[in-house]
C-alpha cells in the first residue's frame, strides 16, 4: 500500500515539473519581432529590401520567402540570415531567383522561438519599375511630412511579454493548492 506522503507527493508532481519546463525555457529571450517593410500586399520585383525591429535579446534572424497558396505559406524558396547587433535589422532577398506570384515572408528569432508573418507579397519581375528603391512621402494631419508606417496591432490580452511570467506564477499558486490539499486529505485520512 502507498503511504499518504507518496500520494501527496505523487499529487504534486506533474505541477512540479511543468513549473521546472517553464522555468527552464528559454522562451523568453525575444520579446517581439515586428517587420515594417514590406507591408502585406505589396508588389515587388529585384531585391526586396527587409527592414524591421527586435526586442529582446536575440541574436539571429532568419528571412525566407515561401510560397503562398490558399492563404498557407509553403517551404521558404530563397532563405538569408541576419546577424542581429542592436534592435533594428535591414537586408534584401533577390526575388529573380523565384518566379512570379504570391509569397510569404517569414521571420524567424532566436532558432524559432519567436516568429512572425507577412503575406501576400506580389512578385512581379517582368514588370520594370522605375521608381523602385524610392519612398515617397505623405502629408500628416498636421502639415508636416512623415513616411507612412505599418499599423500596429494590439492583442487582446495586452503586452504578451507578461504571459509567461503570468502563466508560471498562476502554475506555481497551483502547485502549493495541490500539495496543501495532498497534506490535508493525509491528515484527515490519519485521524
Amino acid at each position: 500500500m502507498i503511504s499518504h506522503r507518496l500520494r501527496a507527493l505523487g499529487a504534486g508532481l506533474p505541477v512540479a515539473v511543468l513549473t521546472t519546463v517553464l522555468i527552464a525555457s528559454p522562451g523568453f529571450a525575444a520579446e517581439s519581432l515586428r517587420i515594417s517593410t514590406p507591408l502585406a500586399g505589396a508588389t515587388v520585383s529585384g531585391a526586396l529590401v527587409i527592414e524591421g525591429s527586435i526586442a529582446g535579446e536575440a541574436t539571429d534572424l532568419d528571412l525566407g520567402l515561401a510560397p503562398q497558396s490558399l492563404g498557407d505559406c509553403g517551404s521558404p524558396l530563397v532563405e538569408t540570415s541576419v546577424a542581429l547587433a542592436g534592435e533594428q535589422f535591414s537586408t534584401s532577398i533577390a526575388t529573380t531567383a523565384v518566379p512570379d506570384g504570391t509569397y510569404c515572408l517569414i521571420a524567424v528569432a532566436d532558432a524559432g522561438r519567436l516568429s512572425t508573418v507577412v503575406a501576400d507579397i506580389t512578385v512581379n519581375n517582368s514588370a520594370t519599375a522605375p521608381l523602385e528603391g524610392l519612398q515617397l512621402p505623405t502629408e500628416s494631419l498636421d502639415g508636416g511630412t512623415t513616411v507612412a508606417e505599418a499599423p500596429v496591432v494590439d492583442s487582446l490580452l495586452g503586452d504578451l511579454a507578461v504571459l509567461g511570467p503570468l502563466a508560471l506564477g498562476v502554475t506555481a499558486v497551483l502547485a502549493v493548492l495541490v500539495l496543501g490539499l495532498g497534506l490535508w486529505a493525509r491528515r484527515r485520512t490519519a485521524a
